[in-house]
């Protein structure tokens, strides 16, 4: 297995770690989020859900990822990895951080989610690249 799919791999499951983490916090130390304003209480949820997501993508990276022959889109495939890899690291910030935002904006969630977005595709794109490379 090369460096890129075990750093995802082990990102990701880190991450499944903090997922169950932040859960662990919403139920015992916010107490459920019970009372809480429904801005924050949407916040709390919705980036424990975003985190579980960055997790499993960075986990089934780790699973899948293949190395491409070629030196330039090895490359291109790192700039994407590290694109992806981010999104665990913003997402946890922004469950802490942003639900106390009073104007309701998630600046660190937004930026995990176009990252991965723009990561994916280049994955995506990637692989399609290299599968046409290598048939002909």
């Amino acid at each position: 297995m090369h460096r890129l799919r075990s750093i995802h791999l082990c990102i990701g499951t880190l991450a499944v770690v903090a997922f169950l983490l932040t859960g662990q916090y919403m139920h015992w130390v916010q107490n459920h989020l019970h009372g809480m304003p429904e801005g924050p209480r949407l916040f709390y949820r919705s980036s424990h859900i975003y985190l579980l997501w960055s997790s499993l993508l960075n986990v089934l990276l780790g699973c899948y990822l293949t190395r491409p022959q070629q030196r330039l889109l090895r490359h291109v495939q790192a700039v994407a990895s590290l694109a992806v890899l981010a999104g665990p690291l913003l997402l946890c910030t922004s469950f802490f951080v942003e639900p106390h935002n009073p104007a309701l904006l998630r600046p660190l969630g937004r930026l995990a989610i176009f990252l991965a977005f723009g990561g994916v595709l280049a994955h995506a794109a990637l692989a399609m690249a290299s599968r046409a490379k290598s048939e002909t």
